[in-house]
C-alpha cells in the first residue's frame, strides 16, 4: 500500500512538472512575441522617419502653386479635428499618417486656432510648420449668393465698405473687361448681369470695384468650360440667350431637381411661340421683389416683361449659378407648358401640360393661403 501512495505522489510531482515547463514556454513564447514587436515598431518608425526625411528633403522650400484653400480651425481642435479639416478640403491624403507624424515631430497640441490660407502644393510638414504659426488669413470673405442681381451686388458692395453701389454699377458698365465671352453683349441698364459669377470671394481692404468685378468674371470664365462652350455652339442660341435662360431658371426654380423641368417649359413655349409669361422677369423690370403679383404688374412697359413680349427678355435678369446654366443646356424633355408653386411656403412646383390643370393648381396654391 505504501508503494502505491509513493506512486502517487510520483505522478502529481511528474504532472506539476509538466505545468510548470509549459508556463514557462508559454511566457518565454509571449517575451520573445513581445521582442519582436517592439522591433518591428522601432524598425517601423526608423522607416517612417527616413521614407519622410528623404521625401521631404527635395522640397524644402514650398514650390507655390497659387492655387489656395482657405480652412478655418476653430478654438478647442485637436489633431484628429484638423487632420479631418484638411482631408476633407483635400489638402492631405491620410488623417492617420498626418496625426502619426504630427506626434512624432512634435507639433501635436501645438495647432493655432484661425483661419488659413493654406496652397495646394503644401506637404503635411510644411501645413503642420504654417498651422504652428498662428499667421492667420485676414482677407474679407464677400459673398454673392446665387441669382442675385446686379443692384443686389452693388449694395453687398456698398455695405463691405468698397466703393459706392452707383460707382458698383457705373464700373459694370463702363469698365473695361478683356473677357471673349464679353464680346458683342447688346446695351442695357446693367451690361454684365448674368456674368458676375455667385460665388465666395476674399478680398482685401483695399479691393477696388473693378479688381472685383474682374474675379467675378474670371470665375464664370472658369465655370464656362469647353465642354459647356461646345453644348452651347450646338443649342442654336447665343451664349448670352443661354445665360438668359439659366438667369430666369435662377429666379424661379429653388430645388435642383426641378430646374431641368423647368427649362423644359421655357423652352416649350418658345418652340410653340408662347410668350413665357415669367413672373420673375416683370419684377425685375419693375425693380421690386414680392411674392405674388398683379393684373397692374402684368402692364408693366419693360423688354424685360415677359408677359408682354414674346420670346426671352432683353437679357438675363439674375446671375445664375452653374446648376442653373447646366439645366438652360440639358433641359428635359417634357411637354409641359406651365408650373405652378404647389402651396405658399413652400419650394417645390406642380408642373401642368394644359391650362386646365393649371388653373386647378392655380386654385390649390390660393387656398393654401387661407
Amino acid at each position: 500500500m505504501n508503494e502505491d501512495i509513493n506512486f502517487d505522489k510520483e505522478r502529481k510531482r511528474q504532472v506539476e512538472r509538466r505545468r510548470l515547463r509549459e508556463k514557462k514556454r508559454q511566457k518565454l513564447k509571449w517575451i520573445r512575441f513581445g521582442v519582436f514587436l517592439v522591433i518591428a515598431i522601432v524598425i517601423g518608425l526608423l522607416s517612417f522617419g527616413i521614407m519622410k526625411n528623404f521625401m521631404m528633403s527635395s522640397v524644402e522650400e514650398p514650390v507655390l502653386s497659387g492655387e489656395t484653400i482657405i480652412v478655418t480651425i476653430p478654438q478647442g481642435a485637436s489633431t484628429a479635428d484638423i487632420a479631418n479639416i484638411l482631408k476633407e478640403n483635400k489638402l492631405i491624403k491620410n488623417t492617420f499618417m498626418f496625426r502619426l507624424s504630427s506626434r512624432l515631430d512634435g507639433f501635436d497640441g501645438t495647432y493655432q486656432q484661425g483661419t488659413y490660407e493654406i496652397d495646394k502644393s503644401l506637404n503635411d510638414t510644411q501645413i503642420m510648420e504654417l498651422l504652428q504659426t498662428g499667421v492667420v488669413f485676414n482677407d474679407i470673405k464677400f459673398t454673392v449668393p446665387e441669382g442675385y442681381t446686379t443692384k443686389q451686388i452693388a449694395e453687398k458692395v456698398k455695405e463691405a465698405g468698397i466703393c459706392t453701389a452707383e460707382e458698383f454699377i457705373e464700373e459694370c458698365n463702363t469698365g473695361r473687361f478683356d473677357f471673349e465671352f464679353l464680346k458683342n453683349l447688346p446695351d442695357r441698364d446693367f451690361k454684365l448681369e448674368g456674368y458676375l459669377f455667385p460665388d465666395t470671394y476674399y478680398i482685401k481692404e483695399e479691393t477696388t470695384a473693378h479688381e472685383l468685378i474682374e474675379a467675378m468674371l474670371a470665375r464664370f470664365e472658369q465655370m464656362y468650360t469647353k465642354e459647356y462652350q461646345n453644348a452651347v455652339s450646338a443649342s442654336g442660341y447665343s451664349l448670352d440667350e443661354m445665360v438668359t435662360i439659366a438667369s430666369v431658371i435662377e429666379k424661379e426654380i429653388k430645388l435642383d431637381e426641378e430646374r431641368p423641368r423647368a427649362a423644359g417649359v421655357i423652352y416649350n413655349r418658345l418652340k410653340d411661340g408662347m410668350p413665357l409669361q415669367v413672373d420673375a422677369t416683370v419684377l425685375y423690370a419693375m425693380g421690386i421683389v414680392k411674392e405674388d403679383i398683379t393684373t397692374v404688374d402684368l402692364q408693366y412697359d419693360s423688354p424685360y416683361n415677359t408677359y408682354k413680349v414674346t420670346g426671352l427678355p432683353i437679357g438675363p435678369i439674375s446671375n445664375p449659378g452653374e446648376a442653373s446654366f447646366k439645366a438652360a443646356l440639358n433641359p428635359e424633355d417634357n411637354n409641359y407648358i406651365y408650373y405652378i408653386v404647389e402651396a405658399k411656403g413652400q419650394d417645390n412646383h406642380v408642373f401642368c401640360e394644359t391650362y386646365d390643370q393649371f388653373l386647378k393648381a392655380k386654385e390649390k396654391y390660393k387656398a393654401s393661403g387661407n
